[in-house]
């Protein structure tokens, strides 16, 4: 309902959820307006991750299976995972293009 970008060589793992939109609490019949999903270049989302409305990973983001990514991580280059999700460690390359 709100959109979903996805960068350019960017994996999504089996049953990988990209929930763009919410119910509004007050009327289940509608949707809560939020800004688009947007998933950066050289992403990696593993099974059965979960990205919520208005989520943005920057370039380089590995996503471990399982996770609840409830927040933005624009910075990217970096490994988050868990429920909500975190970052784990930080990488230190970058996509060459």
């Amino acid at each position: 309902m709100n959109g979903i970008e996805i960068g350019d060589r960017t994996n999504l793992g089996p049953g990988v959820g990209l929930i763009s939109a919410n119910h509004d609490p007050s009327d289940n019949t509608g949707w809560l307006p939020s800004p688009p999903i947007r998933l950066g270049k050289d992403c990696w989302l593993g099974m059965h991750a979960v990205i919520l409305p208005g989520v943005h990973l920057g370039d380089s983001t590995i996503v471990g299976a399982g996770s609840v990514v409830t927040k933005s991580f624009p910075d990217g280059c970096c490994v988050i995972a868990g429920n909500p999700a975190r970052v784990l460690r930080k990488l230190t390359h970058r996509s060459l293009s």
